[in-house]
């Protein structure tokens, strides 16, 4: 390669960084824009070395128009409906150079199995260009990898970086590395069917509730599906993504609560009310306890297994003082204080937080 084309390539590299960073985070708001949930966003600027034996290997005659991949961005996903989601936004949103950019397990033939992913070829798209970040970055091009976790964990054992698994592996080996990846790609599938029996069950249960049927078990699912619709009726704002919710579903269960219409029985009237005049933010968590414990506190005290402590200066204690009220209220922080000493050593947990 010449002086001129080397002058290019550290002019190129130092342009690259920048938009490198800068689709990274393009990417990190459009999938959270469109509430696809991903692993990771990761990108990188080739270097100058391997970009100097790629111009080499590939015998690129005008390398500034011929390298595409300067710049590299990986997006890993959780599931394989996603990487058709992810698919379109990107036709959507950037200038696709389809001629380089391929399926690679349309590639396959249907006896192979092996590495799966797509992979496109862009620009920042003509949108972007009116934008003054962007003015200089623009008309360069960069890599898209989209894979979910297991075709990621594929092609990093077989031939990103693991040296056991590359290259051409004796016969029986060979074969049985690619059924293991067979069973990572029935797996990918069922996941992904798994995946959209959740969401049809969401459905169902938002549907049955707006129609006043909560005939429904209460579960992770359904509890949280409950709740949301809840807070969304009621406008209350919470704070906060609690991801298990098996502990609550259980106290739930101990306390007699194990279907929606149960549940929905013991909110306390005006509950919404004094939690928006309290006007601090809490969990499901904290709020379904609330209603456990102003339903009937003695009974949860008694019959409940938990691992929490209330902080007599939390707004759950200003809210259950609204809805136990003088001496009952005083016997309720008694027998509280009694059940917290017994274990002082273990949980001192504000119940508004993850537990």
């Amino acid at each position: 390669m010449d002086d001129k084309n080397t002058a290019w390539l550290d002019d190129a590299l130092r342009v690259h960084s920048r938009l490198t960073e800068s689709i990274i985070t393009v990417f990190e708001n459009l999938l959270k824009a469109n509430s696809i949930d991903f692993l990771t966003v990761s990108g990188r600027t080739k270097d100058k070395k391997s970009a100097l034996e790629k111009i080499d290997r590939k015998g690129y005659k005008n390398p500034e128009k011929q390298m595409t991949d300067l710049s590299g961005v990986r997006i890993i996903l959780f599931f394989e409906s996603d990487v058709d989601k992810v698919s379109k936004l990107i036709s959507n949103s950037f200038g696709v150079d389809n001629e380089n950019s391929t399926d690679k397990s349309k590639v396959l033939s249907k006896d192979q199995i092996g590495y799966r992913s797509v992979h496109f070829v862009c620009t920042l798209g003509n949108k972007r260009k009116v934008l003054p970040e962007y003015s200089c970055l623009t008309d360069l091009k960069f890599e898209v990898q989209v894979r979910t976790v297991l075709q990621h964990a594929w092609a990093e054992l077989a031939h990103d970086s693991n040296y056991k698994f590359s290259g051409a592996l004796p016969p029986e080996i060979e074969r049985k590395l690619y059924l293991y990846a067979g069973m990572l790609e029935i797996a990918d599938r069922g996941f992904d069917e798994l995946s959209a029996q959740i969401d049809e069950y969401k459905q169902s249960i938002d549907e049955k509730s707006k129609s006043g049927d909560y005939s429904v078990l209460i579960d992770s699912i359904s509890l949280r599906t409950f709740f949301e619709a809840w807070v969304e009726k009621n406008s209350v704002q919470i704070t906060g993504k609690i991801k298990d919710l098996r502990e609550l579903v259980e106290e739930l269960s101990q306390f007699g609560v194990k279907t929606l219409e149960e549940l929905n029985s013991i909110i306390p009237k005006q509950y919404a009310k004094n939690y928006k005049e309290i006007n601090e933010e809490s969990t499901i968590l904290g709020i379904i306890r609330d209603w456990m414990l102003i339903s009937n506190w003695k009974y949860f005290l008694n019959n409940v297994t938990f691992q929490w402590s209330l902080d007599e200066e939390s707004m759950h204690m200003h809210i259950l003082r609204r809805f136990i009220k003088g001496n009952e209220f005083t016997d309720f922080m008694n027998e509280l204080r009694e059940y917290d000493a017994l274990v002082d050593d273990g949980f001192e947990l504000d119940f508004s937080e993850a537990s």
